[in-house]
Formats: structure tokens, sequence, C-alpha cells
């Protein structure tokens, strides 16, 4: 597979619709402060300025624009992954303090009784999972805006190369 093109056409169109859906979702989160729900400002101004500077090293053509998203992404990765681990750790060893607050679902005689252990495991495999598809998401989006970014450094390189003066000693 080229490293020029991603399933959206060119490499740098997809770090562009990157680029663009962390603003639209940045812009969101901000919104949420208008209706009074503002303790997630911080993360939603970081989504709109990475946005901005995927966009950024696009339209202007400098690699170091996408190396925020790059370290960003890749320490969100991480915790999202160990986040995930500690979830089927929690899954397959459920705490017997958790099963003591749940409240016994059981509906009469005629009704089987829903064990609590098993509610909680088939839970913590939910969230798992749920958090396992994400997190595989934002593995894709890294991975398309880091080959977005080696394209444009070899670009820039390339462009470097070809406009030095060549002179003969």
């Amino acid at each position: 597979m080229s490293t020029e093109h991603c399933c959206c056409g060119y490499i740098h169109t997809g770090a562009l619709i990157i680029g663009c859906l962390d603003i639209i979702f940045g812009t969101i989160g901000l919104l949420a402060l208008v209706t009074r729900n503002g303790h997630y400002i911080t993360g939603s101004a970081s989504n709109i300025i990475i946005g901005g500077c995927i966009i950024y090293a696009d339209k202007y053509h400098k690699p170091e624009g996408y190396l925020f998203y790059l370290i960003i992404g890749a320490f969100g990765i991480v915790f999202c992954t160990v986040v995930i681990i500690c979830f089927v750790i929690m899954a397959i060893a459920v705490p017997d303090t958790l099963s003591n607050y749940t409240q016994d679902y059981g509906y009469g005689t005629q009704h089987k009784e829903i064990d609590s252990k098993t509610a909680i495991r088939v839970m913590f495999f939910f969230v798992a999972a749920v958090m396992a598809f994400l997190d595989w998401i934002a593995i894709w989006f890294w991975m398309v805006v880091y080959r977005a970014y080696q394209h444009m450094k070899g670009v820039e390189e390339y462009e470097y190369l070809n406009l030095r003066p060549n002179f003969v000693v």
C-alpha cells in the first residue's frame, strides 16, 4: 500500500478529515459549556487546537503541525489500552465488594434471579469491548496522520534539496 493513499483518497485528505472532526467535536464540547456542562473545557479546547494544527500542517506543508496530534494521540492510545486491560482483569476477577453493593434483580418465584457477579462481568466485558473498538479507531486515525506526517516530511526534504543553490568549488 502506498504511503500517499488511504481509504478516502490521498493521505492528506484523510488527515484533513481527522483535523476537521477534531474541530467539530471540540466545538460541540465547547458548546456544552453554554448548557453549564463545562467540566470538559480543556479537552474540547485541545481538540480544536489539535485539529487546527493538522489543518495548518496540511495547508502550509509543515510536518511539525502533525506532531502535536501524534504525541497526544499516542498517550491517549496507551492510556486507553491500559484501561481496557484493567476492565478485562476486573471482569475476570470481580471483587466481592462490587457484588455486595449491587441489588438483587429477582422478580419473584416465577423468574430466574440474575447473579450480580455475572451482571458485573458482562458490564465490564461490554465496556472493554466498546473501548477496544474506540481504541482501534483512534489507532487507525493515528496511523493516517502519521503517514501524512511521513509524506509531508519527504515532500519538505525534496523541496529543500531542489531549492538549495548548487555551488561548484
